[in-house]
This record gives structure tokens, sequence and C-alpha cells, in this order.
């Protein structure tokens, strides 16, 4: 059987830490996917994501249930790897994705060429745009949210 958000919430606010491990495991792949696009190393959006995680559980009480719990996850995350990018200060150069960072989208090897030198020129522009722009691009390309959704984590039109 699967719960809500919303059960699983009232649930972990109670005590349950199964019901916050469901939610994390729920929402990790997500949380990740956005850490690394800020980080792009997989060891420091791993630092990230703990992190988040460990925000948002500290945090639990404080979600309202305005927008959804997904929307208020990605601003912590948001958040999070905006404190990460201050912290350290890195300006690395773009690095090489590899086949098993980049979703699998076509069955032909020319179709595969096509969309990795597609996704490493997108990644390369999203160097130049800010933390909030490079947030929204990467949740609309790589995560295929909706706009709507976008603007909530966002909190913008």
């Amino acid at each position: 059987m699967t719960f809500s958000d919303d059960a699983l919430i009232e649930e972990a606010r109670g005590g349950s830490r199964l019901a916050f491990d469901q939610l994390m495991q729920r929402y990790q792949r997500l949380v990740y996917r956005v850490s690394y696009s800020f980080a792009r190393q997989p060891e420091d959006a791993l630092d990230i994501t703990q992190e988040v995680f460990l925000k948002a559980y500290r945090n639990l009480g404080a979600y309202q249930g305005r927008g959804t719990f997904k929307s208020w996850l990605l601003r912590i995350t948001h958040n999070q790897a905006i404190d990460w990018l201050r912290k350290h200060k890195r300006h690395r150069g773009h690095e090489e994705l590899t086949p098993d960072r980049i979703p699998e989208v076509a069955a032909t090897q020319e179709s595969e060429l096509y969309m990795h030198e597609q996704r490493r020129i997108l990644m390369s522009e999203m160097e130049g745009l800010n933390p909030k722009q490079r947030l929204a691009v990467s949740l609309r390309y790589f995560e295929e949210m909706p706009i709507r959704d976008i603007a909530e984590v966002l909190e913008c039109s």
C-alpha cells in the first residue's frame, strides 16, 4: 500500500522514522539529481542530498502544506545547493557527462550520440546561469517537471 506524502508527513511528525524513510526513498533520486546539477561531483551531490534530508527532518514541523511536499523539499535542495556553492566557491570547468549520468532516451547509437551531445551542450551552457535559472532548467529538462510545479518550487509566477 502506498501512502500519500501528507499521510507520511503526519506519521513522521508523530515520531515515525519509518514514515520519513519512505519520504526519503520517494524523493532521494530527485534531490540527488538536482544537487548534482549544482555540485557536478557525485560525492558533493551526496553531501548536499544528506544535508537536505537532515534539514527537512528537523524542520518538518515548519511544513505547512501550502504547496506540495515535493516543492518544499526542492526549495530546501535549492537553498542547500546555493549555500554549498557559496561555501566552496568552486568554479570548475565543464565535466564530461558519462552515459550512466544521462537518462536513456534512444535505442540507436546515432541517436544516443546526438542526445549525449545535446545534453553536454546544455550542461555547459548551464554553467553561465545563476543558481535559480539553473534549477529551473534542470527541473524542466532533466526532471521533466511541469512549469507550474517549477514556479511553485521557485516561488515565482
